[in-house]
């Protein structure tokens, strides 16, 4: 009983994990298409040269974001759909697959903060020392992206924290 009950827990702990992955795609699919529609407002509705700018950089940033998200959504509704069998045929291989895949990736938090910290530098320096505004829409877009990449990061890393700590107690 306490045995099924422990396999209960873990399951359902990588089931909120891949959820959690799953609603951060979509959020970011969301964030991309606002960006993409962002894009085609201002050059169609804008006047000014810089809200014309802004359609090249953002469309891109936008194109990003909503590629990434759509792979995150379909990556982990694929793994969702098989994690059930293969905990059950052996639990404590998935875990310890688990644990080595969520260690695999730990090294992605620090470099996205690095790309974020770039992203606002070259910004701020564009933005600065640039008269162009096709250089300072670029620079905007870095600024987006930059705080994109931060903000989902910092919620994608608390869920690998928390599931990491799950697998680890469940291998005691």
């Amino acid at each position: 009983m306490f045995l099924n009950l422990k396999n209960e827990i873990m399951i359902k702990d990588t089931f909120d994990w891949y959820n959690g992955e799953i609603f951060e795609g979509r959020f970011i699919l969301g964030f991309g298409l606002i960006l993409i529609i962002s894009s085609l407002l201002f050059y169609f509705f804008g006047s000014a040269p810089s809200a014309k700018a802004l359609l090249i950089p953002l469309l891109v940033i936008g194109l990003f974001f909503a590629v990434t998200g759509i792979t995150m959504v379909n990556s982990n509704s694929k793994k969702m759909a098989k994690v059930e069998q293969i905990f059950q045929e052996d639990n404590k291989a998935f875990v310890k697959t688990e644990i080595k895949r969520v260690e695999g990736f730990q090294y992605l938090y620090p470099l996205s903060i690095g790309v974020s910290a770039v992203s606002f530098i070259v910004a701020l320096s564009l933005l600065y020392f640039s008269k162009s505004v096709n250089l300072q829409a670029i620079a905007m877009a870095l600024i987006i992206f930059g705080a994109g990449f931060a903000f989902i990061d910092y919620f994608s890393k608390e869920r690998a924290t928390i599931y990491y700590e799950k697998l680890t107690h469940f291998k005691h």
